[in-house]
């Protein structure tokens, strides 16, 4: 990172001068950033398989379906607790330091030229026909089609529905004239039918098969994490030699409004979270975390992440079944800095407008900004896409949002490593109060 930014950030400095040629400057931010994209890509490529193996691993291993909505509830109670205070950060920063009071709109304007906007499609959605696209998106019709195209959300869906049923066929499973029972017969209890047995013997080797198949990945993981520190130079450079210290110019007060109440919430409140749920060192988790963050960083994608977020989590001695179902969904449902990144850009667009919105339109904008994020994508620049609805839902013109595209790349990065963050300190807090997972049953010898 050190190297990236420190080639990248004189050389856009001389660019701005006329020091250095212009095309030089893009030339090398180009290289930088195929340099990053192809490490970006090796990532992606663990994803999809990586999310599907290890959900469907985490679920039949915890045995008793039951805890499966016990976690799913705790999952979802931190998520949306831990974006609200994020939001709650937000909104007091950007009335305590008023980043758009005073703003020139006219200098902003200037700055947004060459910036693109959002498409239209999104400019015209409102935030209930985005959730409802979002509950409709996360049933696939064709869940290789969802794989292949790398949809998150259906690619989830599908692997717990799949997960469950290869539960419930191993340790519930019954022939049609026997009666249901909760668990496979123990020694001692009636001989169970012979398709019944067979059912559960295949159903164990599936489920076998998926841990096999998890823990290969996982060694692939492992081996692409050795290309991190190439990866990460590849996207300092072009970050710094793309985007320089210039774009600060016309929205610094803005973009330090933003990076210090994210620092608030990374440093400040999700540390606290860490020492009174999880009891646990929020230094030596970060220190764990390193790689993965300082990726996020980089990358600025959560979903991109994702391999390098279990494999550190794991190193902070979190059982898999906990990882492989609180993270994945984490690195979609879960953003943090993204809710806080909206609802202090919406205000702040507010503010250069000259609005004085009222507690309650701040509220509706903090509520907006909540549902919101948990739509975006962990992609880069998904929560640009998702803050037209929160323009709309107060009024504000969804073009405005040009006006801080000049930093929303530098902002992106900071916002994603907060995602990631809290999608880890999600995982300790869980594990504690997971139950453990009994061991599974050894199928009999046929």
């Amino acid at each position: 990172m050190a190297l990236g930014s420190g080639i990248g950030l004189p050389l856009s400095e001389l660019g701005a001068r006329g020091q250095v040629d212009a095309e030089t400057v893009a030339t090398v931010a180009d290289v930088g950033g195929k340099i990053g994209g192809l490490f970006l890509r090796l990532l992606q490529m663990l994803v999809v398989p990586l999310i599907f193996t290890s959900l469907v691993s985490g679920v039949t291993g915890m045995g008793d379906l039951k805890k499966l909505g016990r976690l799913g509830g705790r999952t979802m109670g931190f998520y949306l607790g831990t974006s609200a205070l994020a939001i709650a950060t937000g909104v007091f920063f950007v009335n305590l330091v008023g980043p758009g009071r005073g703003s020139s709109l006219e200098l902003l304007q200037d700055s947004a030229e060459g910036h693109a906007l959002p498409t239209a499609a999104a400019h015209e959605r409102s935030l209930g026909e985005i959730l409802w696209a979002q509950l409709e998106g996360m049933i696939p019709t064709n869940p290789l089609k969802a794989a292949a195209d790398g949809d998150m959300l259906p690619i989830i869906f599908f692997a717990l529905v799949f997960a469950v049923f290869l539960s419930g066929v191993e340790h519930g499973a019954h022939d049609d004239h026997e009666p249901a029972r909760d668990g496979p017969y123990r020694e001692g209890e009636r001989e169970e039918p012979e398709p019944v047995r067979q059912r559960r013997l295949d159903a164990a080797l599936v489920r076998r098969f998926f841990e096999g198949f998890f823990a290969v990945m996982m060694r692939m993981t492992l081996a692409v994490i050795t290309l991190a520190p190439i990866g990460v130079f590849g996207f300092m450079l072009n970050a710094a030699a793309g985007h320089g210290l210039a774009a600060f110019q016309a929205l610094g007060l803005y973009a330090a409004t933003v990076l210090a109440a994210l620092v608030v919430h990374a440093c400040i409140t999700l540390p606290l979270l860490t020492v009174l749920l999880a009891r646990r060192s929020p230094l030596a988790h970060a220190k764990a975390m390193a790689p993965a963050l300082l990726t996020a960083f980089s990358t600025a994608s959560s979903n991109g992440t994702l391999p390098l977020t279990m494999r550190c989590v794991e190193e902070s001695a979190v059982p898999a079944p906990v990882t492989s179902f609180v993270l994945p969904l984490g690195a979609t449902i879960n953003m943090d800095g993204t809710a806080l990144y909206e609802v202090v850009a919406v205000l702040f667009i507010a503010q250069v407008y000259g609005l004085d919105l009222s507690l309650s339109q701040q509220l509706v904008v903090a509520l907006t900004a909540l549902l919101a994020s948990v739509g975006a994508a962990g992609i880069p620049h998904a929560g640009t896409v998702m803050m037209v609805v929160v323009l709309s839902a107060v009024g504000l013109p969804t073009t405005a949002v040009g006006l801080i595209l000049a930093v929303d790349r530098i902002l992106d990065m900071g916002r994603t490593t907060v995602n990631v963050w809290s999608d880890s300190i999600a995982a300790l807090t869980i594990a504690r109060y997971a139950e453990p997972a009994p061991a599974a049953p050894a199928p009999a010898d046929s």
